[in-house]
């Protein structure tokens, strides 16, 4: 088991890159980071790695433009029933039950810059925030 404490910090060991296309903003990415549904967004997924090599996780990023600093984050936790893609990449039967951090990073004034769904096997991870 893996303890998460940190909502924002970075991942420690090895991480692969399973997505990087361009995607149109859904109703809730849009409301996470105030614009209007339908732009078009950055996007990436990450699936980051035990030492092991075994998935650990999922991080799927929206931000608009360039990728700017953010000085703080707001995170919620809830779960998640998962679909086939994220089933499969974490190792686990679809329809699967697993936490889902929704983090969103601020800049200095506090408008949100990324918006990204963590995604953590219910069998694999406490969260202590």
């Amino acid at each position: 088991m893996r303890t998460l404490t940190d909502v924002d910090a970075d991942w420690p060991w090895g991480t692969e890159l399973t997505d990087s296309s361009p995607r149109r903003a859904s109703d809730d990415v849009a409301g996470r980071l105030d614009v209007l549904p339908g732009v078009l967004l950055q996007h990436e997924v990450v699936e980051c790695l035990e030492p092991g090599g075994r998935s650990a996780m999922l991080v799927e990023s929206w931000w608009r433009g360039r990728r700017r600093p953010h000085s703080s984050c707001v995170a919620e936790l809830g779960v998640v029933s998962l679909p086939e893609e994220q089933a499969h990449a974490l190792g686990l039967l679809v329809d699967s039950v697993a936490y889902r951090v929704v983090r969103t990073r601020l800049d200095a004034h506090g408008a949100p810059v990324e918006t990204a769904d963590l995604i953590l096997p219910l069998d694999r991870w406490t969260i202590r925030l």
